[in-house]
């Protein structure tokens, strides 16, 4: 008599689910983002927003919490109800970079639905245009000439950015100053008020490059950007160092696997549409969309190369 019982009540529990997926959305998405207002982060997940709302036919509303690289949108959203109504922004460092530096409380490959990768950035160090060094080999050279003296904004501690400089820092024994700011839009006013020497970061810093008030010195991630062709990538010039980028997706995990593909769906759809990729191309980003389980295979793969990249750097905890 039990196991008929249990046996019902797992049955009921499946149609339960299914019909619960059928039904889905019924009510306003929250999309949490990692990252203050203002940076790309923030400015993609808009409108991939307005373009989801089209799709599903719901309110999707974005809701900011920076914090940690990332980190902490993705703890908050561990403790959320599995309903595909609570997703956020999952990005490199609170994916793939932090977990090995810092005890968090989760866990990035089980704690999370993935549901689909929308684009990736391209980093870069930029500087004020009267800075005393105008590439990368002598950013290197000055701060070995001067060492603790230079400090740089970082959009959250744990970030790809911050893993890079700190690589570099210590490949080439140097001593600077590392300043987390709660987005990148924060570390573009910190460096334009002169709070900060440089700027490792994604491309919040483009309007400054393309006016002329800050200079780019080298691109962190693995390949030179088409606006700036002259500009070098870190290999380019001599450092073995390249950053991972991944722009996603996720909520928490047990979201059922019906939900998860209308909401991939939805999210193919408006990586497609118009708004989407003009976005992208303004923040000179890449649209790289991958399915939920493509996702997931990326995250896991660039987590353990990460890993043992940070643990030979030092760097973990």
């Amino acid at each position: 008599m039990k196991y008929l019982f249990a046996t019902l009540f797992a049955v009921l529990s499946i149609v339960a689910s299914f019909t619960q997926a059928a039904e889905w959305p019924k009510k306003t998405i929250k999309l949490t983002v990692g990252y203050g207002a203002g940076g790309t982060t923030d400015t993609v997940s808009r409108v991939l927003s307005t373009e989801l709302e089209k799709s599903l036919g719901k309110k999707v509303t974005v809701i900011n919490k920076p914090g940690g690289g990332g980190s902490v949108a993705a703890a908050l959203s561990k403790a959320q109800r599995p309903d595909g109504y609570s997703i956020f922004t999952l990005t490199t460092g609170a994916a793939v970079l932090s977990p090995h530096m810092q005890n968090l409380p989760y866990d990035p490959l089980n704690d999370f639905s993935f549901i689909s990768q929308i684009a990736q950035w391209n980093l870069g160090i930029v500087a004020p245009k009267d800075a005393p060094y105008s590439s990368i080999q002598e950013l290197v050279e000055y701060v070995k000439q001067n060492p603790g003296e230079v400090s740089y904004a970082i959009a959250g501690a744990g970030t790809p950015q911050h893993l890079a400089m700190e690589r570099l820092a210590q490949q080439e024994s140097l001593k600077w100053k590392a300043i987390p700011f709660k987005g990148g839009a924060a570390s573009v006013t910190a460096l334009l008020g002169g709070h900060v020497d440089l700027m490792a970061g994604a491309t919040e810093w483009l309007p400054q490059v393309r006016s002329g008030e800050f200079k780019l010195l080298s691109i962190i991630t693995d390949k030179r950007m088409a606006e700036f062709p002259n500009v070098p990538t870190l290999i380019d010039a001599g450092y073995d160092i390249s950053a991972p980028s991944i722009l996603g997706i996720a909520g928490p995990k047990g979201i059922p696997d019906e939900v998860v593909e209308k909401l991939a769906s939805a999210i193919q759809v408006a990586t497609e549409s118009g708004d989407f990729k003009e976005i992208i191309e303004k923040l000179a980003m890449q649209v790289n969309y991958l399915d939920a389980k493509k996702f997931e295979e990326n995250v896991t793969e660039t987590f353990h190369k990460q890993g043992e990249i940070i643990q030979l750097s030092g760097l973990g905890k």
